[in-house]
């Protein structure tokens, strides 16, 4: 039982607070206060997001929505999320429901690291230690962006943390880059943005932004489209200085390109605020200028910047009229599309276009079709055939029904390969556990367990009682 009270400081994080109350318990290790605190020794505590959040809230007597929206870094996202979806996330996380958070903020798909090395500031730990004897990790500095101290202007110290491990600030860590002044304006820009967010996001009116701010930067056309490759190249230019930081490095080896791309193709897609900041430090001069930039922001005053989307394909190929548009090739030309875009998309729709004479006719295009339906691999047909491969694959891809019987065929044969593996497994050793299936044959329990659990796990032996599974 605690019988005393112990402070919790207004930047501290959750994992700062728990592990000095678990030093206070008096317990003789990590494990035992850490089970009489929170109930559990195997939580990930050093987490951005922490599963035990309840557990904390009732020993600190803070309410949980205190502890997630000024003890926590979900105030970060808060900015590039509808009410709804931050209203949702702030419940699962008083709640102790990561995993769905993780869908709400699409962490899995942002490449997000949520149980990152924790960083402190040498000074501001300096300071601490004279104000109260001890140092505590400060939220401020875990934050997506900040990698410097806004404060202090110097580099944060990164600090491994392990699962159940307990590390104070001052603890030995690494340090890969130099202050430099995009960093320090990226993390004015993270910690003004998690204190003061953007209210009443709008998605629409977001991307209208940041499309008139290119406007002005002259990355638009006069077509009213984004010169990608010329904004890309500055991006880049920008924050190359900064490659040393492994967040950042990864977005403009892989990234860069893609998810600016889908600011404006994937209007429903949600990127990390790392993704965000980036972006808005390039084009803004700080936080405020940008949400002042928002605030006041019209699209009925201005000129429409959104460019026109454009239609389907496959509905403009079916306007494709010979008498009217011309050759197949200036066709596609016009409509920005490859001409065997064009020709594989109207092939598809029964529509006749002018082509020369080919070396494969009626009757071998049906027999290659009739091959394909069967299953033969391409090179096979081609081989066959006496043509290419590319011959057969255009085919191919003139016949969307063979495509999708082709697949099905493929799992069904695969979904027989493993079931068949798991099922001689059993008949020759029937005592085996359903961990030593997986652990024999790993790749069929894996396939199974994705594409067809219900038939894996009735074949599978009894599950073993879990007051039994330590005894093997």
């Amino acid at each position: 039982m605690i019988n005393f009270h112990l402070p919790l400081h207004s930047t501290e994080t959750p994992y700062s607070w728990l592990t000095r109350l678990a030093l206070h318990t008096g317990y003789p290790n990590v494990r035992m206060a850490l089970q009489h605190l929170i109930g559990s020794d195997h939580k990930q505590l050093a987490s951005a997001f922490v599963s035990c959040l309840p557990q904390i809230a009732a020993l600190s007597n803070t309410s949980g929505s205190v502890l997630a929206d000024r003890h926590s870094i979900l105030p970060a996202f808060r900015s590039f999320v509808t009410d709804d979806v931050y209203q949702d996330a702030q419940s699962c996380l008083i709640n102790g429901r990561i995993e769905s958070i993780n869908t709400l903020f699409s962490i899995t798909a942002n490449r997000m690291k949520l149980n990152v090395p924790l960083r402190y500031c040498p000074i501001c730990s300096a300071d601490n230690m004279k104000m109260h004897g001890y140092a505590y990790w400060h939220i401020q500095h875990q934050l997506p962006g900040v990698y410097v101290c806004p404060q202090h202007q110097i580099a944060l110290t990164e600090v491994r943390v392990g699962r159940r491990g307990i590390v104070f600030p001052g603890a030995p860590g690494k340090t890969l880059h130099d202050t430099t002044e995009q960093l320090l304006k990226l993390a004015k820009f993270s910690s003004t943005a998690w204190k003061f967010p953007l209210e009443r996001y709008d998605g629409l009116r977001y991307r209208n932004c940041i499309r008139e701010k290119l406007k002005e930067f002259g990355y638009v056309t006069e077509q009213k489209r984004i010169r990608q490759d010329k904004w890309q190249r500055s991006f880049r230019g920008c924050w190359e200085p900064s490659a040393a930081i492994e967040d950042i490095a990864a977005l403009l080896q892989n990234d860069a390109g893609l998810y600016l791309q889908s600011l404006f193709t994937s209007e429903t897609k949600l990127l990390s605020p790392l993704k965000h900041f980036l972006l808005l430090a390039h084009l803004f001069e700080s936080w405020q200028n940008f949400k002042d930039f928002y605030s006041h922001f019209d699209c009925n005053d201005r000129e429409l910047t959104q460019a026109p989307q454009k239609e389907p394909l496959t509905i403009r190929v079916l306007r494709y009229l010979p008498e009217k548009h011309g050759s197949l090739r200036s066709f596609a030309r016009n409509h920005q599309c490859s001409v065997i875009t064009a020709k594989k998309l109207a092939v598809q729709q029964g529509i006749q276009i002018d082509r020369r004479p080919k070396m494969l006719f009626g009757a071998e295009r049906d027999l290659i079709q009739q091959l394909l339906k069967d299953g033969l691999k391409t090179a096979e047909i081609a081989c066959k055939m006496l043509c290419s491969v590319a011959a057969v694959e255009q085919i191919l891809a003139q016949n969307p029904d063979i495509v999708r019987l082709r697949k099905e065929a493929r799992f069904d044969a695969a979904q027989q390969k493993h079931r068949d593996t798991i099922q001689s497994l059993l008949m020759t050793s029937p005592n085996l556990r359903r961990v030593d299936v997986q652990r024999t044959a790993k790749a069929a329990y894996m396939w199974l367990y994705k594409h067809d659990s219900a038939w894996l796990y009735q074949t599978l032996p009894a599950e073993t009682p879990r007051t039994q599974r330590w005894l093997h």
